[in-house]
């Protein structure tokens, strides 16, 4: 797959979870994320979706 193929199917998967209000546990905190990694790539469209990052600082949360 290209790139932008895994990109794709990786949306996909959000956007479904996303449609059931699904919480994101986050196996790596915001301070440590990688900057242009698709992690950091996943918790922006997240947050362009209206999740927010929860009080404890360890899920996304709608």
């Amino acid at each position: 797959m290209t790139k932008e193929e895994q990109w794709a199917a990786n949306q996909k998967f959000l956007d479904r979870a996303i449609v059931k209000d699904s919480e994101f546990v986050l196996a790596t905190p915001l301070d440590k994320v990688h900057p242009d990694s698709y992690l950091q790539k996943e918790i922006e469209y997240l947050q362009s979706q209206g999740y927010k990052l929860s009080p404890d600082g360890t899920k996304l949360i709608k």
